[in-house]
């Protein structure tokens, strides 16, 4: 680690006050453990076989190609695309030259069903564009289907690399690690994701520049990436997890607020489907307004899963 007046591309959207922490060098309380690094190899392995996809089925054109961006009077903003890649697939040059890897068959099949992707949803080829990979877990892969929207950490990234480069768009491939289903988002420049991407610098900026330590964050927020209550993980896998919250590990944070959030979102369940409330349920959703929410505003957008619906 070392001080620095930029931001990195993947770091948009999480605590600034963990992103002003690391631009001052500050050491990690909480490195990543070994599960976590372990969740890190996980991804490497499956941008390891995209690359090896696209480049045998001719369309990679650049891996890991370095950009900046900086609006006039804000930080700037860098960052390593994951690929930049276009063209039409050779499909039968991957199956054949693939073959003759000694790859597991396993790889094979994921690289076969990337490539029929491509080619049943880019007949004519892929124009030349950014692409993310981004492998997740299975719970979060149905959500993102659900909701049928990428991530907005995932989004500012991508976004990164069209501003910097005038790319027209780009896409944000995710892979479930259970199952290997894959769907694909893409991210126009412009769009509105611009307003999301230079909101956040600004925030960024605005604590760098004036030397001021940001707040902390909330432990639950209403992540309307799946649609429900759940705990801040910009808190449960900060690296300052224990200087800034008291928390020696994920597990003793997640012993205080997961049984909470299950709490919430129930509650919530109620609420929604019309039901009459308890004693307990009223000071359930008393205890979500003093955390500053506004329940009418959410229920619009609550989409619990059936877990906590059969548990009602």
């Amino acid at each position: 680690m070392k001080i620095r007046d930029n931001v990195w591309a993947s770091e948009l959207g999480r605590a600034p006050i963990d992103v002003w922490l690391k631009m001052r060098a500050t050491p990690f309380t909480n490195p990543p453990n070994a599960r976590s690094l372990r969740k890190f190899e996980a991804g490497n392995v499956f941008e390891w076989i995209v690359s090896l996809i696209l480049k045998r089925a001719g369309i990679l054109q650049e891996s890991q190609k370095w950009s900046s961006y900086q609006y006039e009077g804000l930080i700037e903003v860098t960052g390593k695309a994951d690929f930049i890649a276009g063209g039409k697939p050779d499909i039968e040059k991957w199956k054949s030259e693939s073959r003759s890897l000694g790859l597991p068959d396993v790889f094979l099949r994921v690289g076969d069903s990337i490539l029929e992707y491509f080619e049943k949803n880019y007949p004519d080829g892929l124009a030349i564009m950014p692409l993310e990979i981004k492998s997740v877990s299975a719970f979060m892969f149905e959500a993102l289907e659900r909701n049928q929207q990428s991530s907005k950490i995932h989004r500012m990234q991508l976004f990164h690399y069209l501003k910097s480069d005038n790319h027209p768009f780009g896409s944000i491939v995710y892979i479930c690690r259970d199952d290997l289903r894959i769907i694909e988002f893409l991210v126009e420049n412009p769009s509105d994701t611009e307003q999301e991407y230079k909101n956040t610098i600004e925030i960024l900026s605005a604590y760098h520049q004036e030397n001021k330590q940001p707040p902390l964050e909330q432990p639950i927020v209403f992540d309307e990436d799946i649609g429900k209550f759940a705990k801040n993980f910009n808190v449960a896998y900060s690296p300052y997890l224990k200087m800034l919250y008291g928390f020696n590990d994920q597990n003793a944070f997640d012993n205080v607020y997961q049984p909470k959030v299950a709490r919430w979102n129930r509650v919530m369940c109620r609420i929604r489907d019309g039901k009459n409330m308890t004693k307990l349920n009223e000071e359930v959703k008393q205890e979500i307004t003093d955390a500053g929410f506004n329940i009418d505003e959410l229920i619009p957008k609550f989409v619990p899963n059936k877990d906590e619906e059969d548990n009602l």
